[in-house]
């Protein structure tokens, strides 16, 4: 039995199509047809003599009182007297004609069982709520077969799905609408043609790509989110040169010309939330991996198949936590084929390739505050003793985040300006708080962070101040940042009786828990002046107390660099603190971060971060640290020798910048062991800077830190040029300095990063770096624990390899260490990004220093004369937004006419724009 049957597309049928009739119409016609037929390219006519072609029909048509008349595709009726009669369409030309024309052309594929058979395609595939890869096999015939052309359904794929292990031993038959994407680019350039040749390849491959998500750290948040944004941006685009721009008012005018209409309907509008090929909203794993990976890969290697699992893998998991893209899959555009016993020969379907479509701005943002709403929501209705924290999926950590800075003042600047503050308020807050019913508010994130267990309320039970205060922790980490304080103290004083003992007897490093004691000399830690929490010290020793070789002509003395020991919390022990809970805390928040106006948000509770930190200026009080010594040749700078310790040490004296360099620069020693402390900086200052001096020399990477700092340095000081404006210590906004006091803490540190790394390096041992700090950007590594979850990890990791303490992390656990801290500090990013964003332009709250700044430049302009605009005056980049600072003045400006982007401390000649003082805005325009 064969009959012949089409699956779209089927235009009605309002003709009569014999010879005669046609000649009658064409002479009676009195308006043209150039237009129609110009517009109508695909004419056919069947049982019509060949002379009669679409240009015979042009000079016709060229009568100008010929009257309109449409032609449409006819319907061919086949006989077979095995079978009932079957309508079919004898082309799918047209509809792809119509496609090509409004610009959807570009993701058009054809699929033929002939083709299929010799070379199966690669495709991935949606099943049980996860992307897989599977190879197409062929078309087979729909499970329910009609005679109806309306009621006609597609055909159907039989596939082979790839199981968790690699191997394709899943036979199914699936509707096309479970398929994703196909990679009809990589069957194009595949030297692969059979299906067990792409069986066994495949295995291999899924393997390969398995191993190198473990193994690899890829920009995985920063690549999504800029494809998300070019995505984005692609709308934003004016529409392409061709005439031809589908419309919504169009669609139903097209869809009426097919018999089935409702189809055709429905997947023009779906072509229209995707977008033209110029304007597609539309990405898939090939262009996820342009965005994933920076060097290039051949066409045909078995890398572009491993990164094109890969990014299919990374944009399901995206869309399956609430973030930027969500699935959009094949749309069958037209099918052809015949049924012959059952089996379908001659298929020929073409089809509109899927992926995953950006979703609106809008749209992602309020979804993930309605989800985060309606997860906090759900801990409301457990009883009080059933309530836990919300665990946070990806998109809620970020909401959560925002929140966070909310409640310290971020963002909320004015609350009279309410409606102003709720446009800089982001869309998701927005969105999770409304749902909350809490305020958009400060205190209505408070609220929210409290809800969801992230935050604590505190009563105070003082009946003259009855506030309420908050804790930005939950009340399970807070018992345990309580618990690890009492066990650190009882450690201190355990330490202390036998450091200090009442019958002189001296200590053994089993006492001390494998520790060196180094009690007995005198240690100095340089720090801000408003720190709260120390981690750093600088000592000397002299090598020859060590019992290893000194070399005289070089130097006799060790400098000391104390890292405040917190690997405790990053190793998994049985002990009375819950350390895992802090562990996960602190890699949940990745970093510190002391730019919010309320106050700081720490790493960790700061009753766990005293604890740990170094207590100072107490005496009989012991802090462990992990101490580098490194041995430096005072001839040139050289590093000759170095190691890693786990200490002991007496309590440092602690000074600030301001008064280490007041110390070094003048001769006074007055006071209790300045003397002491003194010799301890000179020491120190003259190894450090010669080595500083020898590495820059051989490092690139440490060259090009010295010039980033050093044109810090330089903007600093431009903006910090107004008579009597006080200058913090601390680095945060524009105070960056380098005194003597700066350079030795800097040095030091480098010291320890560079030396550490060095050691692990020849044990040939991992460590994890964060994104962006590899040894050969000259990154610091492991020198700020109490800040940094990322150097928490690799002084635990430097301790077990270096002081064999513990077990070290494998490589693949240093990896995904590497990847949270990655993700916790993205989040930070955006955040700091999307306000940046909101805001550029608008200097409307600019600082004290800005406003009197620019009042002193507009009072210099008018005492040279003349009006205020149109002076050159020199400036510096800052390396943000093509703002430059006027030197001299120290006033910031927005600067024009810059083809591209100015480097951060590139010297320009500007000529002043405008300026508005009390608004604190100065544009200006780069001079040629």
């Amino acid at each position: 039995m064969v009959s012949k049957r089409s699956f779209l597309p089927m235009r009605p049928r309002n003709l009569c199509y014999s010879y005669p009739y046609l000649l009658i119409l064409l002479s009676l016609s009195l308006a043209p047809l150039s237009s129609v037929v110009a517009r109508r390219r695909y004419v056919s006519f069947v049982n019509s003599p060949s002379k009669w072609s679409s240009q015979s029909l042009s000079r016709h048509a060229r009568c100008k009182r010929s009257r309109q008349i449409e032609f449409h595709q006819p319907r061919v009726i086949e006989f077979n007297h095995d079978a009932p009669t079957k309508l079919f369409s004898s082309s799918s030309a047209d509809i792809i004609h119509v496609l090509r024309k409004y610009g959807f052309g570009n993701r058009l594929v054809t699929l033929n069982n002939a083709d299929l058979s010799q070379h199966p395609m690669i495709a991935e595939i949606y099943a049980e709520g996860s992307m897989n890869i599977c190879l197409i096999l062929r078309w087979v015939p729909p499970s329910a077969v009609s005679t109806s052309i309306e009621a006609e359904k597609p055909p159907l794929l039989e596939v082979l799905v790839m199981n968790d292990e690699g191997i394709l031993n899943v036979r199914k038959v699936i509707d096309i609408g479970q398929i994703t994407t196909l990679w009809q680019d990589v069957n194009s350039v595949s030297s692969l043609s059979t299906t067990d040749d792409l069986e066994t390849s495949l295995k291999s491959i899924f393997d390969r790509a398995q191993e190198s998500l473990r193994n690899k750290i890829l920009p995985i948040e920063a690549a999504m989110q800029n494809m998300y944004n070019g995505r984005m941006a692609n709308r934003a685009m004016s529409p392409s040169n061709n005439r031809h721009a589908l419309t919504k008012k169009q669609i139903p005018q097209i869809a009426s010309q097919y018999t089935n209409s409702a189809y055709i309907e429905e997947l023009f509008r779906n072509l229209l939330k995707i977008g033209e090929n110029r304007m597609s909203r539309v990405v898939d794993s090939a262009m996820a991996t342009d965005y994933l990976y920076s060097d290039y890969c051949r066409d045909g290697d078995d890398e572009q198949l491993i990164r094109r699992m890969i990014s299919g893998r990374i944009l399901a998991e995206d869309a399956a936590s609430g973030g930027r893209f969500k699935r959009r899959s094949c749309l069958i555009v037209a099918a052809q084929y015949e049924i012959i016993s059952g089996d379908m020969e001659d298929v020929q379907v073409t089809l509109v390739n899927g992926g995953w479509l950006a979703v609106d701005r809008s749209t992602k943002a309020a979804a993930e505050g309605r989800k985060f709403a309606m997860a906090s929501n759900n801990i409301d209705e457990c009883s009080d003793s059933k309530k836990e924290p919300l665990v946070l999926t990806a998109a809620d950590e970020r909401i959560a985040h925002r929140l966070e800075c909310l409640a310290m003042g971020d963002v909320w600047k004015n609350e009279s300006d309410h409606d102003k503050d709720k446009k800089l308020l982001e869309l998701d807050v927005r969105e999770a708080l409304t749902r909350m019913n809490l305020p958009l508010t400060s205190q209505g994130a408070t609220e929210a962070l409290v809800k969801i267990g992230r935050w604590t309320k505190i009563a105070n039970n003082d009946e003259v101040k009855s506030k309420t205060f908050f804790e930005p922790w939950s009340p399970d980490l807070l018992d345990a940042a309580r618990s690890l304080a009492q066990f650190e103290d009882k450690r201190r004083e355990s330490y202390a009786k036998i450091c200090y003992p009442s019958d002189g007897k001296m200590s053994t490093k089993s006492s001390l828990e494998e520790r060196t004691n180094l009690t007995k000399l005198p240690c100095v830690c340089i720090d801000a002046q408003r720190a709260s929490f120390r981690d750093d010290s600088i000592g000397i020793r002299l090598r020859s107390s060590t019992g290893r070789k000194v070399n005289k002509s070089a130097s006799k003395w060790e400098v000391l660099v104390h890292i405040a020991d917190v690997s405790d919390i990053y190793f998994d022990r049985e002990t009375d603190v819950n350390t895992r809970l802090l562990r996960q805390a602190a890699e949940r928040r990745g970093q510190s971060r002391y730019d919010l106006p309320l106050g700081p948000l720490h790493l960790l509770p700061p009753v766990a971060l005293s604890a740990l930190s170094l207590a100072t200026n107490k005496d009989e009080t012991l802090n462990r640290c992990v101490t580098l010594w490194a041995y430096i040749d005072e001839r040139d700078g050289k590093l000759l020798d170095a190691g890693l310790e786990r200490t002991v040490i007496s309590s440092p004296r602690a000074l600030s910048f301001a008064e280490a360099t007041s110390l070094l620069d003048s001769g006074a020693t007055d006071g209790p062991g300045l003397s002491d402390i003194k010799s301890i900086l000179t020491v120190a200052e003259r190894n450090l800077i010669l080595w500083s001096q020898y590495h820059q020399q051989r490092n690139q990477s440490a060259q090009k830190r010295e010039q980033r700092l050093s044109t810090k340095e330089l903007i600093s000081n431009q903006l910090n040029t107004l008579p009597g404006a006080k200058r913090r210590d601390d680095g945060v906004g524009y105070s960056f300095q380098r005194s003597r006091g700066h350079r030795i803490v800097d040095s030091s540190l480098d010291l320890y990063a560079f030396a550490v790394g060095l050691l692990m390096k020849r044990a040939k041992q991992p460590i994890p770096r964060a994104v962006g700090r590899g040894a050969d950007r000259g990154g610091r590594l492991g020198t700020a624990p109490l800040r940094r979850y990322i150097d928490g990890l690799a002084q635990r990791q430097a301790v077990s390899v270096l002081c064999s303490f513990g077990e070290p992390l494998t490589m693949e656990e240093c990896r995904e260490a590497a990847k949270r801290a990655a993700l916790a500090s993205d989040t930070i990013d955006n955040v700091r990004s999307s306000k940046q964003s909101t805001t550029t332009g608008n200097r409307t709250g600019s600082s004290r220093r800005q406003v009197s700044a620019l009042h002193n430049l507009s009072r210099y302009l008018a005492s040279i004369g003349g009006a205020q605009t149109q002076h050159r005056m020199k400036a510096t980049s800052i390396g943000r937004n093509n703002e430059v600072v006027i030197l001299g003045v120290g006033a910031i400006g927005s600067c024009k006419g810059v083809k591209g982007t100015l480097k951060s401390g590139e010297q320009v000649l500007v000529q002043i724009d405008n300026i508005d003082p009390e608004k604190g805005l100065l544009n200006v325009s780069l001079v040629q």
